[in-house]
């Protein structure tokens, strides 16, 4: 299945665009499709830290943070989309 992932930030430069449709395997996770976009030990490091996500990596489903669903075990489905950003601070 195919779905879009898009990317903000310093993120862009480090996945190379905006956006990139991925290609997973039917069951898929939002842990299996990120593990797939680390191709590279820098891009593994930026994300991860140990088995979880960085505390200032955001990711977000369809609109929907992860942490609130079922975090990198939630579940995939043809057309989702996944949003990678990092933690942005204002005031």
């Amino acid at each position: 299945m195919t779905i879009e992932v898009r990317f903000f930030a310093a993120f862009r430069d480090l996945f190379g665009g905006r956006s990139r449709d991925l290609a997973v395997g039917e069951g898929a996770t939002v842990g299996d499709a990120l593990a797939v976009l680390c191709d590279t030990a820098a891009r593994r490091r930026e994300l991860f830290a140990g088995a979880g996500l960085r505390a200032h990596v955001v990711v977000m489903l369809n609109g929907a943070p992860v942490g609130a669903l079922r975090g990198l075990a939630t579940p995939l489905a043809p057309g989702d989309t996944l949003a990678v950003f990092p933690l942005l601070g204002g005031g």
